[in-house]
């Protein structure tokens, strides 16, 4: 179910699935579950291409750039006890910000910003849409979707590199990436045939329960 999700709604891949995949193996989230990303928002991008403007996203690319960065970094110096919990931190702050109800005003500080915050929790949890989400939610849906898909198409191919480089991801990412790819794609099929006959309310309320019991049961 959860790909279909990811297809319908555009960017909850990492929210909902990343804090459960953790819960079974956690060799899974990190470069594994980027790589996932990454292809979901490739092909979001070409469903979308007609509406991308990438002058409204530049600026996001710089804050995004140097979260990215920053998490790969901060990922190094942590054990995996305390990334455990950071996980989980995220996890449950991704959802706060999803149900806040609150529309800050886009400009050059707030684009910085959700952009370099969403670069750290992507990098970290692969749920980094939420900052993001949050900022432009009073934007035409189809627009957001072109312009954010092709931003995190740069996040995820950024952040897969920085790990490399970390030394926190290796060729068994791409393997596991293999792996795991059809259920990506079969989701995104099915999504077609069933876009129309899921409730996106209900189905929203109970992807944020699920990453929220998820996020606690990473920290406690």
């Amino acid at each position: 179910m959860e790909p279909v999700y990811r297809a319908l709604v555009g960017f909850g891949l990492g929210l909902l699935s990343a804090p459960l995949v953790f819960l079974i193996d956690p060799e899974l989230v990190l470069g594994p579950m980027i790589l996932l990303a990454l292809l979901n928002t490739v092909i979001l991008s070409l469903k979308f291409k007609d509406k991308i403007d990438v002058s409204q996203t530049k600026l996001s690319l710089i804050g995004g750039t140097f979260g990215v960065f920053f998490a790969a970094i901060f990922i190094g110096l942590i054990s995996i006890e305390q990334y455990q919990k950071i996980f989980g931190f995220l996890v449950l702050l991704a959802v706060s910000l999803s149900v806040l109800g609150i529309k800050p005003k886009v400009n050059y500080v707030s684009s910085l910003v959700a952009s370099f915050v969403s670069g750290v929790m992507g990098t970290i949890t692969s749920a980094g849409g939420a900052p993001m989400g949050l900022l432009y939610q009073s934007e035409e849906k189809s627009t957001v979707k072109a312009n954010l898909s092709i931003f995190f198409v740069y996040l995820n191919a950024i952040a897969i590199i920085a790990l490399l480089l970390a030394g926190k991801a290796s060729t068994q990412d791409f393997i596991h990436f293999l792996q795991l790819a059809p259920a990506i794609l079969i989701g995104i099929c099915l999504s077609n045939f069933i876009n129309n006959l899921i409730n996106p309310k209900l189905m929203r309320i109970l992807v944020l329960l699920v990453a929220t019991i998820s996020g606690m049961l990473l920290i406690t």
